[in-house]
């Protein structure tokens, strides 16, 4: 047989003889595929197409606190809604797959439930505003549930589009709500921060008033300033003391008492001329009147104590003219050396010790007087020296007030430095401190309006355009796909068999087959002839398979209308697919 050339009635002979070889399994396999396309369960699929809107109010003018993509978005919310419990709530609510939870652990549930359920972003070409750059973009997506139920998949879609519509504004809305509260809080604490600061800076500069930065040029110059009014002073009191000493040796020339008088109106003489008077009257005294007698001792007493005061006048004398003497030498030194110069320093103490002393002097010989001094030109020079006195008291106090703020200003310009450093930190903590301040005042107004933005939808939000439908057809299985791979494994299987049965059979069944045995022809063939009763046999053979032939049609065109698609949607259909051509 593999030698031979076989021709297309030879194929049909084939077939003919083997036909039951070839019905059986096509018979078999047919019927399998139309049991599967008829029994395996229809699954439904609804579908929400949600659009993404973008806020109302151009971002330019109100920046909204949600900066995620919407493809974030998207799968963020789509982690929510299918939370554990979202999804056991919203099976409990419509009772889905009841019999599989009867005898299947909730894990598994819950897992074909999210394989069920299936996100898909709808995406278009746009120009990114930022770069000019073409780019994709979601504008939409759709959220779909498969179930064997059209109804109950209608239902669990539309539960899932509002979850997720409700899920979104929620998440919008709490995101710009903690936007606020934290920029509020932090708005707070920088206030309170602030307010520290200050009070920092103020009890800092009440502190170290003066060796701040802005009063250091000022003690500076005040600095400067009490330098020369010291040197002015030093000046003044050198023209006090020269006047002092030309003061006190003029008022030492003088006689206080020139012109003094007792109580009767007679003239008091000086000590010297006084003395002179009682010497002479001494002798007269002693001669008339006994050594005790109370005129002698007086007279006695009084030469006595006048020649104690002259003596110490002649000292008074010698103190003024070593004055004068000190004074000149001062002069010359001044001339070849400065004030502070430790020869005119001990010259200037000699020059004071000494005038203390013709003071001092002056005072004792004035006051053991019994009679005040009258004369104008000593009272004169007297009231002088004593003006000039105090006014070099009022300079020592003034200078001891200089000194005294020169040495504070040195102090605090000694330590300005230090001052400086922690004053200009305290400085620039609190000008950062306003600058972070006003910065997050400004993002804590731009969140309150976000917020209000937010929560009277004005900003990107989810529309839904077109919410879950009742689907009319089922998704899967592919009935026409089963039943024609169906068939067509059939037909395969069947001509298969029939191959096999005529590469393995070893019966002859025509003359070719002889004669390539033989290799010499037949001279003639004599064909099988039927009897009567295989000839009936024959019959009702062809007319039950005709019977089953009309039967599996009917039953595929009843199959086909009610599993597939009614015969009038087929038909119309078909007229318009017709009508295209």
């Amino acid at each position: 047989m593999e030698n031979q050339t076989l021709e297309i009635n030879d194929y049909l002979k084939i077939i003919k003889r083997r036909r039951k070889i070839l019905i059986l399994p096509f018979v078999v396999i047919s019927t399998l595929s139309i049991v599967l396309a008829v029994l395996l369960p229809s699954k439904y699929r609804s579908v929400a197409t949600i659009l993404i809107e973008e806020q109302e109010i151009p971002s330019d003018l109100v920046h909204s606190t949600v900066t995620t993509f919407a493809d974030q978005r998207i799968q963020v919310i789509s982690q929510r809604i299918m939370s554990r419990s979202n999804l056991v709530d919203i099976i409990q609510k419509f009772d889905l797959y009841s019999n599989e939870r009867k005898n299947k652990p909730e894990e598994r549930i819950l897992d074909k439930m999210r394989k069920s359920i299936v996100i898909e972003p709808i995406s278009a070409d746009v120009i990114d505003p930022r770069n000019g750059s073409p780019t994709k973009a979601t504008i939409a997506f759709t959220l779909t549930f498969d179930d064997r139920s059209p109804l109950l998949a209608q239902k669990v879609a539309n539960e899932l589009t509002s979850l997720f519509l409700k899920e979104n504004i929620k998440s919008r809305t709490e995101s710009a709500e903690n936007a606020t509260l934290f920029l509020s809080e932090e708005s707070r604490r920088l206030k309170e921060k602030i307010q520290q600061l200050q009070n920092t800076l103020a009890t800092f500069k009440e502190k170290n008033l003066d060796q701040l930065p802005q009063i250091s040029q000022l003690n500076q110059q005040e600095l400067t300033t009490l330098s020369g009014q010291l040197i002015s002073l030093d000046s003044q009191e050198r023209s006090l003391r020269e006047r002092q000493f030309y003061l006190e040796g003029e008022l030492a020339q003088i006689d206080p008492n020139a012109m003094a008088t007792n109580a009767t109106g007679n003239r008091v003489f000086d000590m010297k001329d006084r003395l002179k008077v009682l010497e002479s009257e001494y002798p007269s005294l002693v001669a008339s009147y006994s050594a005790n007698h109370p005129d002698v001792i007086k007279a006695k007493r009084e030469i006595d104590s006048l020649r104690k005061q002259s003596g110490n006048n002649t000292g008074l004398n010698d103190m003024n003219a070593e004055l004068t003497n000190k004074k000149a030498e001062l002069a010359s030194l001044l001339k070849l050396y400065s004030e502070k110069h430790p020869d005119v320093l001990k010259l200037q103490k000699q020059i004071a010790t000494l005038h203390q002393a013709m003071m001092a002097t002056k005072e004792t010989n004035i006051s053991s007087s019994s009679v005040l001094p009258d004369n104008p030109a000593y009272i004169t020079l007297k009231a002088q020296l004593e003006g000039v006195g105090s006014e070099l008291k009022s300079l020592d106090y003034t200078r001891d007030q200089v000194n005294k703020k020169m040495a504070d200003l040195r102090k605090s310009l000694h330590q300005a430095p230090v001052v400086e450093k922690e004053y200009t930190d305290l400085i620039q903590e609190l000008d950062n401190a306003n600058i972070r301040y006003r910065e997050v005042s400004a993002r804590e107004m731009e969140a309150q309006i976000s917020q209000q933005l937010e929560i009277q939808r004005k900003g990107e939000r989810f529309t839904l355009i077109d919410p879950p439908q009742e689907p009319l057809e089922p998704i899967s299985p592919n009935r026409p796909a089963i039943l024609f791979l169906g068939l067509v494994f059939a037909l395969a299987c069947g001509f298969g068999f029939v191959y096999l049965a005529e590469m393995l059979g070893s019966t002859i069944n025509n003359e070719k087959t002889i004669a390539a045995i033989l290799g010499v022809a037949p001279l003639s063939s004599i064909p099988y002839l039927e009897n009567k009763k295989e000839s009936d046999a024959t019959t009702r053979r062809h007319i039950a398979l005709l019977v089953s032939v009309l039967v599996v049609f009917a039953l595929s065109v009843i199959g086909f209308h009610f599993l597939v698609m009614p015969l009038d949607v087929f038909w119309y259909k078909l007229l318009r697919i017709l009508g295209n051509f």
